[in-house]
């Protein structure tokens, strides 16, 4: 990353193509921007920013990284198209606002839609039901107390 370049992230509970297809959706409706480019076999983007009264355009390059199933890691970092003697410093914080303004736009996107689904419990995991059945097992042959039953039932149930 460059001395003027600005970055932000996020992480979404997503998988990477949900969320590679929202920024699709969510760029254009930022005003001034485009898409330039998209690789959804490599998950990135390269978005664009044309001239305003606050900044000389930008490039921003979006990379996209699911870090486990049905869960997206997003690096967008916004570079002025000029350098240092051109202005590219002076944007007035308009570029770091696009980021936001991008990151925002896509979250509100894949909010309209439920998560991921979580993950299927670690084989040789035993699911709340079963530890539940197990419980009761204990219970009924009489080897906990109810009171115990109850508590640790409660802490099961809290896990789901």
């Amino acid at each position: 990353m460059a001395f003027l370049d600005h970055e932000g992230g996020a992480e979404f509970p997503y998988s990477r193509e949900d969320v590679f297809q929202a920024f699709l959706e969510a760029i254009p409706q930022v005003a001034g921007m485009k898409v330039d480019s998209a690789d959804k076999m490599s998950g990135r983007i390269m978005a664009k920013a044309g001239v305003s009264l606050m900044s000389w355009g930008e490039n921003i390059p979006i990379t996209l990284l699911e870090v486990s199933p049905g869960r997206t890691r997003v690096t967008v970092i916004s570079t002025p198209k000029t350098g240092v003697m051109f202005g590219g410093a002076f944007d007035l914080g308009k570029n770091r606002r696009n980021i936001e303004h991008i990151l925002g736009t896509v979250s509100t996107i894949l909010s309209r839609k439920p998560p991921a689904a979580p993950c299927a419990p670690v084989a040789g995991t035993p699911t709340p039901a079963a530890r539940l059945a197990k419980l009761k097992d204990l219970r009924d042959q009489q080897l906990i107390t109810q009171e115990e039953f109850e508590k640790r039932k409660k802490e099961i149930l809290s896990e789901i």
